[in-house]
């Protein structure tokens, strides 16, 4: 006791009546050490109180969370003869009683409910969303969406689009062509399941580009969606945004919308190659032989890989009127063009493999050896 005594006696001594007598450079080098282990103390105090906050932060999650689960499994496994007013009114008066003002409590009630939303279905499902407005979750979901932040905007929009909340519909569009990709992203996918009567409005502003994958998301639950009324999506292919376009060109070739297709027919001259590749291909997959002239028309000024869809398309109609067409292809210098074109002209039930036969007989030997691979049928295209 007595040492550290004699130390802090020491230390006192120098930084109060010793200090003014030291050199300047010795009185800035004890000043400097003073801060740093003034800075180290606090900093040791600081991260010492985070852990403890950290510590009892877990701690009052994992209680509030057993307390939770515990009572809403009993949710589960109530009486299913009971309405669905009655279970409310059952779980209702236990649910207000927590104290929803502490943060932790309404993070972990509303994560639980969420949760057992998504994995449960018909009864349950219902009666966990009307909890969720009587306790005013809907209201703090509402507060998230409009939150500066955008990480706690994209909370917001999962929590509405979870639990349904339809009249946030109108909260959500604003930010369906955010700057932000993931913002956006979510916002469209769920401005689709709770608007009612426009779902699809968001296309008309979209100006930001709606990536590939993204396309993926929203093509999955356009398609999925059973309660969905489904527009002709042609009303957007004149978007100058190209990938609004693609989007729907794919919709359009899903839902097999004939009424789109004069517009398809337009995109053959679109300045994307993507589009006019897209469109190619619906044109074949819905037989359009009013668009093959129009085909015939931009074939030339295409790269290869838009001509060879060109070729695989007239192949599916099949209509006749371009089987000249079709075999001065087989005389093209690229074998990609010979073959595919080869190809075409069988897929004609009516005399396509008679055609290959009798072009077969004038041409040379290196479109006779792809003549016989596109007539042996153990080869598949």
């Amino acid at each position: 006791m007595n040492f550290f005594q004699t130390i802090f006696n020491y230390i006192r001594e120098t930084y109060t009546d010793r200090l003014f007598y030291f050199p300047s450079n010795i009185r800035i080098s004890l000043l400097i050490i003073l801060f740093c282990v003034i800075a180290v103390l606090e900093l040791y105090l600081y991260i010492s109180f985070r852990r403890a906050q950290q510590i009892k932060k877990k701690r009052d999650e994992a209680k509030w969370k057993e307390y939770i689960d515990n009572m809403l499994a009993n949710l589960v496994i109530f009486d299913e003869s009971d309405s669905t007013e009655e279970i409310v009114d059952h779980f209702y008066p236990k649910m207000s009683k927590l104290p929803l003002r502490n943060p932790i409590v309404n993070q972990v009630l509303t994560a639980e409910i969420l949760t057992y939303h998504k994995n449960f279905t018909g009864k349950i499902q219902e009666v966990l969303s009307i909890l969720y407005r009587r306790l005013n979750l809907d209201k703090q979901s509402k507060k998230k969406i409009n939150n500066k932040n955008w990480e706690v905007k994209i909370e917001g929009i999962r929590e509405a689009n979870e639990m349904r909340i339809k009249e946030m519909a109108g909260e959500i569009i604003k930010y369906t062509d955010d700057e932000n990709g993931l913002l956006r992203m979510e916002a469209q996918a769920a401005y689709i399941k709770l608007s009612e009567q426009y779902p699809f409005r968001f296309l008309d502003r979209a100006q930001e580009r709606i990536l590939d994958w993204h396309q993926v998301v929203l093509f999955e639950i356009i398609t999925k969606n059973k309660q969905l009324v489904i527009p002709s999506f042609s009303h957007w292919l004149r978007s100058p945004n190209d990938t609004v376009v693609m989007l729907c060109l794919k919709l359009i070739d899903h839902f097999m919308q004939f009424d789109a297709s004069q517009e398809v027919q337009r995109l053959l001259k679109h300045h994307n190659p993507k589009v006019v590749k897209k469109s190619v291909e619906i044109i074949g997959k819905l037989e359009l032989a009013d668009a093959e002239k129009h085909m015939f028309e931009v074939y030339f000024d295409q790269p290869e890989e838009i001509k060879l869809e060109i070729l695989n398309s007239l192949g599916k109609i099949s209509s006749g009127n371009y089987n000249e067409f079709l075999s001065s292809r087989i005389y093209s210098s690229d074998p990609k063009i010979k073959k595919e074109a080869l190809y075409a002209i069988k897929r004609n039930p009516a005399y396509g493999e008679a055609k290959l036969r009798e072009i077969y007989k004038q041409t040379t030997l290196e479109n006779q050896a792809l003549i016989k691979h596109v007539l042996d049928h153990r080869i598949k295209q």
